[in-house]
């Protein structure tokens, strides 16, 4: 291989590399409506050390009427009531699905939920794409300078 080829695919790796190395970041904004005597479950997926923000709105002629609660990834339930509108971010320790119910049983009219939820995920402590940046910048200043270094070699 000459050296036009060489650097090439070094440059190839390392941008094969640079992308595995970023994730996808999860965010959703929707909205859905439900039925009357119905329930749905919204699943949000996230990993040991994400960061999810969360926020819900119902909205209907009386916005106290619907039961929601979560799932947590380690089983734990917490009950949001009749809340109308919702608000939380939070930290999670272990793998897994954070579930979201809601229940429109006890109506007689459907209702709009607007559901608004972001999953940042960490590398040391560290936001992912922060970490992914320092590392691209780390690995192109080791290879300029072993670059600037091989050519004072071969000179």
């Amino acid at each position: 291989m000459n050296n036009a080829m060489r650097r090439l695919v070094c440059l190839l790796l390392i941008l094969c590399f640079s992308i595995s190395l970023v994730g996808i970041v999860h965010a959703n904004a929707g909205s859905f409506n439900l039925a009357p005597g119905n329930q749905t479950a919204c699943d949000i997926a996230v990993s040991p050390g994400d960061r999810v923000q969360l926020t819900f709105t119902i909205t209907d002629d009386n916005s106290n009427s619907m039961l929601s609660w979560i799932v947590f990834p380690n089983s734990t339930v917490t009950s949001l009531g009749d809340v109308g509108q919702y608000s939380a971010s939070f930290k999670s320790n272990v793998g897994g699905t954070c579930e979201l119910h809601f229940n429109n049983t006890s109506t007689s009219e459907t209702v709009l939920v607007s559901l608004n939820y972001e999953v940042d995920h960490y590398i040391l402590g560290i936001p992912e794409m922060i970490f992914v940046l320092a590392v691209i910048a780390v690995l192109l200043m080791v290879f300029v300078s072993g670059y600037i270094i091989m050519s004072k070699y071969n000179s």
